[in-house]
C-alpha cells in the first residue's frame, strides 16, 4: 500500500521543478558590478520567491523594486497592455488608497498592500543572488536579488521583478524567463544601468 501511494504521488508530481538551485557563484562578473536607477522608482510589498523554502519553492511577502510610468507591458495574467500607473510618488500620494487598489492584487487575509517610499534616480545597486526557482510544470525560472547601496535605503534588499516569478506587479526587470550561463543575467534597460565609472571630482576652488 505504501509502495502504491509513493508511485501515485510520483506520477502526480511528473514534471514539476523541485528544489532551489543558486547560481550565485557562477555570476561573479555579474554579482561584483555596480547598477544606478535610470528612471523614478519606487520600493513596494510584494508577493516574492521565497529562496529559503526548498522543495516546490513557495511565495512570501517582502520588498521589490519597480518604476513610475513605466512603458507599456503585458501583464503576466491578461493578454492586455497596462498603462494606468502613477506617474510619481506626488501623483500616487494624491490618491494612494485607490493607486494601491489599482496596483496590487489582493492576497487573502492579508492587509492591503502599498508603495512603500520612492526610489530616486542614481540610487546604487548591486545583484546579490542568481537563483533557478521551482515553478511547477514550468520548470526552474530565473529569480534575482539585490542589495541598495546608495540612498535613504541603504542596505535594503529586494527582488527584481522577474519574467514568471511570483510578483504580480508591473514589467519585469530580469529580461529572460530561465537560467542560461552561456547568455548571464540580462537586466531592463528601462530603469538600470551600469554606474559611472569616474565620478565628478568637487573641488571648493576651481583652477580656472
Amino acid at each position: 500500500m505504501r509502495v502504491l501511494v509513493v508511485i501515485l504521488i510520483s506520477a502526480l508530481l511528473y514534471g514539476c521543478a523541485f528544489g532551489v538551485i543558486d547560481r550565485t557563484s557562477e555570476q561573479q562578473e555579474l554579482t561584483k558590478r555596480c547598477f544606478q536607477i535610470k528612471k523614478p522608482a519606487f520600493l513596494y510589498e510584494a508577493r516574492c520567491a521565497d529562496i529559503e523554502a526548498g522543495g516546490f519553492g513557495a511565495e512570501k511577502l517582502c520588498t521589490s523594486i519597480q518604476g513610475f510610468n513605466p512603458k507599456p507591458y503585458v501583464r503576466r495574467d491578461s493578454s492586455e497592455y497596462i498603462y494606468d500607473y502613477p506617474k510619481s510618488w506626488p501623483e500616487y500620494l494624491s490618491d494612494r488608497k485607490v493607486w494601491d487598489k489599482k496596483l496590487f492584487s489582493p492576497l487573502l487575509f492579508t492587509e492591503q498592500r502599498s508603495i512603500i517610499a520612492p526610489i530616486e534616480v542614481g540610487e546604487q545597486l548591486r545583484i546579490t543572488g542568481v537563483y533557478e526557482y521551482p515553478r511547477g510544470e514550468t520548470g526552474h525560472v530565473l529569480i534575482t536579488t539585490a542589495v541598495i547601496l546608495s540612498g535613504a535605503h541603504n542596505g535594503t534588499s529586494v527582488e527584481l521583478p522577474p519574467a514568471d516569478g511570483f510578483n504580480d506587479q508591473g514589467p519585469n526587470w530580469t529580461v529572460q524567463w530561465f537560467y542560461k550561463p552561456e547568455e548571464g543575467v540580462q537586466l531592463t534597460k528601462e530603469y538600470l544601468e551600469p554606474c559611472a565609472k569616474v565620478s565628478p571630482i568637487k573641488t571648493s576652488n576651481p583652477t580656472p
